[in-house]
């Protein structure tokens, strides 16, 4: 009896707990988990956002927006840790509680189409980096390869993710201060910042929008499978606050002044006019490849909740697809996945909070006694995203709200008429 509980743990823990919930035992320190976390949150989309918002608004607009998009998705982050730390469950397994049995195909299907898009970009800006710096190079070649690799590591899970993100976090930072140090001294500091004159194209609140539809995805769906390993909920929050307020707002930063010196939304292109491009390609290549591998990582970790296939076959599945969107141009369709994300994916943090101080208060029961559909998880969802297209104050924090005033309402009527 001993032995088969031992075979079942061994076995759990080599699926990387994607269809149970992380013992106490299984738990990460805490540089674990904030090294992994800041492995995922160091992307290209980041900085290319932030390119976008540089571009778009005066620096002192351009800097506020940065901030408030990065408080939102702090906040975002931090509920979905606590959530996941004190439960132990994935994104998709905490979407079974809120969707139902059947009911939460649909948030892992946009799950996986995010994951996958996500991936496609990165593995196309590898070819696109390579062949910038060799052109005899082509591109499309190179990012097969590159997508190759990067599903490779995501099939050994957090422990190779770890080792990366060890080596990429530090060399990306380093290399992240030269580039935005070069772009200050090249227009003359702050003084020369601000003096340089141009008329916003950007409203103030589609800025942070983008903001924080660049890492929406990554505090909502991403942040549950990374927290689900913290020992606590404070563990969690410090390491939520540092990876979104400190590394992400670095990361679009980073984009962001690039663009607002040269006036080029290119990153490559600001690295290239700032000299930078060879060294940089590394760099690159390091911050790409922690991300995607995390892009795949988590996408196959919710599937597999719901579909009886080991989650490394799953890992196979998620690379091969995200190369073809690569081969396939998915990277021009870059700002409306962007505002796909920012409408989607946050009202999915008002519905499982919702949930988790109102429905699951007691604790989350066993996944067998859940229903086919929860009705009030998909109408709270259809509220948040049709609210964030009101064009009145901060959509992304408005969504969220409107999402959780409707899930709490169908959730207080059930609790009623269990009573």
């Amino acid at each position: 009896m001993d032995e088969n509980k031992k075979v079942n743990a061994e076995a759990a823990q080599d699926d990387e707990y994607s269809k149970s919930a992380v013992p106490m035992s299984a738990r990460k320190p805490f540089m674990s988990a904030l090294i992994i976390s800041l492995g995922y949150v160091f992307v290209v989309t980041s900085m290319q956002a932030g390119s976008t918002i540089g571009v778009g608004l005066s620096f002192n607009k351009m800097v506020g927006a940065v901030l408030v998009s990065s408080l939102i998705l702090t906040i975002l982050s931090c509920i979905m840790g606590v959530i996941a730390t004190k439960s132990g469950l994935s994104f998709g397994l905490l979407s079974r509680y809120s969707f139902g049995r059947a009911g939460t195909w649909v948030p892992i299907v946009i799950v996986a189409i995010t994951t996958i898009g996500w991936f496609s970009i990165d593995a196309y800006l590898i070819g696109d980096s390579a062949h910038r710096l060799f052109t005899a190079l082509p591109i499309l070649p190179i990012a097969i390869l590159g997508g190759l690799g990067m599903t490779l590591t995501a099939m050994k899970g957090t422990k190779w993710m770890n080792i990366l993100s060890n080596i990429a976090v530090p060399i990306i930072l380093i290399f992240g201060v030269i580039s935005i140090v070069r772009a200050f001294q090249d227009v003359g500091g702050i003084a020369g910042m601000n003096a340089i004159v141009k008329e916003d194209t950007l409203s103030f609140a589609k800025a942070v929008s983008l903001g924080v539809g660049s890492y929406a995805v990554g505090s909502v769906m991403f942040t549950p499978d990374i927290m689900r390993f913290a020992k606590d909920a404070k563990t969690s929050i410090v390491v939520m606050i540092i990876t979104i307020m400190i590394g992400n707002s670095f990361m679009v930063f980073f984009g962001a002044i690039g663009a607002v010196v040269y006036n080029d939304p290119d990153i490559m292109g600001v690295l290239a006019l700032q000299g930078l491009l060879a060294p940089a390609f590394i760099v690159m290549v390091l911050n790409i490849w922690s991300t995607a591998q995390g892009c795949v990582y988590s996408g196959s970790m919710s599937l597999s909740s719901v579909i009886k296939m080991p989650r490394k076959t799953l890992v196979v599945i998620f690379g091969l697809l995200g190369i073809v969107f690569a081969c396939i141009g998915f990277y021009n369709m870059f700002g409306t996945y962007i505002n796909f994300l920012s409408s989607t994916v946050p009202p999915v943090v008002g519905i499982m909070l919702a949930d988790y101080v109102l429905k699951y208060k007691n604790g989350y029961p066993d996944l067998d006694s859940l229903p086919p559909a929860d009705v009030g998880g998909f109408v709270a969802w259809i509220a948040g995203f049709l609210v964030s297209y009101i064009n009145m104050g901060l959509p992304a924090i408005n969504c969220v709200v409107a999402a959780f005033i409707v899930k709490a309402i169908f959730d207080v009527a059930q609790n009623k008429k269990n009573a």
